[in-house]
This record gives C-alpha cells, sequence and structure tokens, in this order.
C-alpha cells in the first residue's frame, strides 16, 4: 500500500477532535429531544448548544438555523422555497449540478430561469433583475476558490456557502444559504440551512405542519460537526501563504501550466491545467510518491469527469489537477510536493 505523506483531496477525516468523542454522542444523542422525558429533555439542551455554536460561527440567529441530514436536499429548500410563480431563477455557469437540477425543474414547470456566463476567473457580469427573482450566488467555487464579488441587487438571494463555509461567509445581504459541515472538517451527510427572511420563505416539500425541514438528520453527526467547527476555528491557519508558494513555484519551474485560481480566492483550493499530460497518469505519479490530488469535476459522482466550471471559465479541461491546501498541511509538504509535481510532469511529457 502506498503511504501518503501529504492529502491534498478534498474529502477530508473527521477532525480529530470529533473522532473519540463520537461514541459518546451516540450514547448522549439517541432521544427524540421532542418528547417530555428526561432523557429527551437533555438531547434538546444539547441540541440548543450545538445551535448556539453554529449561530455564533455564521453571524445568525439560533431562530434561523435548520440542521439537515442531506447537504444536497438544502439546494432545493433553499431556492425552492424563495421562488414564486411570477419569479425568474438566476444562476451561473460555475454553479453546482444540484442548482442545475432546481432550475431544470422550475424549466419543466414552464417557468423563467436564465444561466449567467462568467469570466476566466469564474466572475458573473453585471445583469438587472426584479425583487421578485431570485439569483442562486456562489460564494467561493469550489474548484478554483475564486471569490464571487459581492452582490448588490434586489432579488431574493440563495447564498450557496458549501465550499466556503466559515472560511468566507457572505458579505451581502441574503434571505437562504446553505453550509456543507465538511467544508471545516466535521461529518459528511449534515448541512445547515439558514433561513433569515421567514416571511419570504416557505416549505417547497409535501407537509402536514409548520416544520421547515424534515428533521431526520443525526443527533450525533450535529454534535461531532459542532465540536470540529469549533476546533477549526481555533486552528493556526498558513494557508494562503502555502497557496502563493505553490502557485509560483508552477509558474517558474513548470511550462505551459494554466492556473484557474485567483491570487485572492480561498487560500484552501488550487486548479491548475498542465499541457500535454494526462491527469488520471498524474494522479497515479502523485500517489506513488505519496501526495494524494483530486483531478476533474468537483460536484459529479465521477470525479475524473471533465469539469464544467473550467469549460464555462474557458479554461483548458484536460491535464487538470485540484489541490485542496488543509490547515494540517506543512511548508514542508508543500515544497516535497512541489518537486514531486515537477518531476512527474518532466517524466509524462517525456513518455
Amino acid at each position: 500500500m502506498v503511504r501518503i505523506t501529504a492529502d491534498f483531496q478534498q474529502e477530508r477525516v473527521l477532525h480529530p477532535a470529533a473522532i473519540p468523542l463520537l461514541s459518546e454522542f451516540f450514547t448522549k444523542g439517541w432521544a427524540d429531544p421532542n418528547k417530555l422525558n428526561n432523557s429527551s429533555r437533555q438531547t434538546a439542551i444539547l441540541l440548543q448548544q450545538v445551535r448556539q455554536t453554529f449561530a455564533n460561527a455564521l453571524n445568525v440567529r439560533p431562530d434561523e438555523i435548520e440542521f439537515l441530514g442531506e447537504v444536497d436536499l438544502g439546494f432545493q429548500l433553499g431556492i425552492a422555497g424563495l421562488l414564486k410563480s411570477e419569479s425568474k431563477l438566476y444562476y451561473s455557469k460555475i454553479d453546482r449540478q444540484k442548482v442545475y437540477a432546481v432550475a431544470a425543474n422550475e424549466q419543466n414547470l414552464g417557468r423563467s430561469t436564465t444561466c449567467l456566463s462568467v469570466n476566466g476567473d469564474g466572475e458573473i457580469a453585471n445583469f438587472t433583475c426584479d425583487t421578485n427573482d431570485v439569483i442562486c450566488w456562489q460564494v467561493a467555487n469550489g474548484e478554483s476558490g475564486n471569490l464571487q464579488k459581492v452582490l448588490k441587487n434586489q432579488a431574493l438571494t440563495f447564498a450557496d456557502c458549501t465550499s466556503s463555509g466559515v472560511d468566507h461567509l457572505p458579505q451581502f445581504d441574503y434571505q437562504t444559504a446553505l453550509f456543507d459541515s465538511s467544508s471545516w472538517q466535521g461529518p459528511a451527510g449534515f448541512g445547515v440551512l439558514v433561513i433569515r427572511s421567514a416571511e419570504k420563505w416557505r416549505n417547497p416539500l409535501p407537509h402536514n405542519d409548520l416544520s421547515r425541514t424534515p428533521g431526520t438528520f443525526s443527533i450525533p453527526l450535529a454534535l461531532a460537526s459542532s465540536v470540529a467547527l469549533e476546533n477549526y476555528l481555533k486552528e493556526g491557519d498558513i494557508r494562503s501563504k502555502l497557496k502563493q508558494e505553490i502557485i509560483a513555484f508552477i509558474k517558474s519551474e513548470i511550462t505551459e501550466v494554466d492556473i484557474a485560481s485567483t491570487a485572492d480566492g480561498l487560500a484552501k483550493f488550487i486548479s491548475f491545467s498542465i499541457k500535454g499530460i494526462e491527469a488520471d497518469r498524474a494522479l497515479l505519479a502523485l500517489e506513488e510518491l505519496g501526495f494524494a490530488v483530486d483531478s476533474g469535476s468537483a460536484c459529479k459522482s465521477a470525479d475524473m469527469q471533465p469539469s464544467h466550471v473550467l469549460a464555462a471559465m474557458g479554461r483548458p479541461v484536460t491535464g487538470n489537477i485540484r489541490l485542496t491546501i488543509h490547515k494540517d498541511i506543512t511548508e514542508k509538504m508543500v515544497k516535497d510536493f512541489c518537486q514531486a509535481l515537477k518531476s512527474t510532469v518532466a517524466s509524462l511529457r517525456k513518455n
């Protein structure tokens, strides 16, 4: 088995601070918090504490937070919950596939949608919309890490924070927002939906009561996500420096490389495409040297599929390598990776 010395893959194991507490969380989090017995009351208290932790980190009120057992469901709830029959839905060519699915459903219902183009840095051009319209606004792209400009319009806004997480909170007004626990090294399969304008939102799912979400999330995972978040925020962060070092090395040491990531984007993501190599062979070669990286689309089930994000930006889609710089990545790991990348590219181009 290949020993990985530096993991630059997007998927990450649960934060070390939460792992030893999992057994305790499953012991404490089994009771239904809506019942009146003592165990249920204790669970309800724990959930309220978790809700307050998320509220403090996300700069929202506790009552604006809903927990989800399926992150992707949040796209349907957050977007469709704002739409009315007269609304036009705006989204961009670099949005996630789940946003495309919501837009396709609107089109099937005969409603109006507009897919906005982006420039080479993934920035959406200026556009106009009405106060009844809904716009999906990606705070940061999950492949390039590039930040979207601050939104300035009167439309109802769904903020996609699934990639940016707490590393870059929305700097604009929004009505709904979606966060993915895995963005702060929390457990997968747990999401946070923020509903800031309850009067402008309605539950788009079939329901018989006043519930806003299905409520089928795992309480132990909510507890684990809260612990992961608190510890993630406490950790030191030199990722911006490491990103600059990687980009500078690539520009100076490797020829014919297209870097899709801007210097002022999220520090944790870098995407670049190298001419004259096959991405799958590069991934395997780097893995043999102890470095795990990604390639292709970040939001499709088949990871090696060409990136619709790079295509929309007019960037090369072949020879693509994606790096996620986690907080435990060191300068030495980066220096060693850069040398491994240089030798890998030279070897693949030679052959």
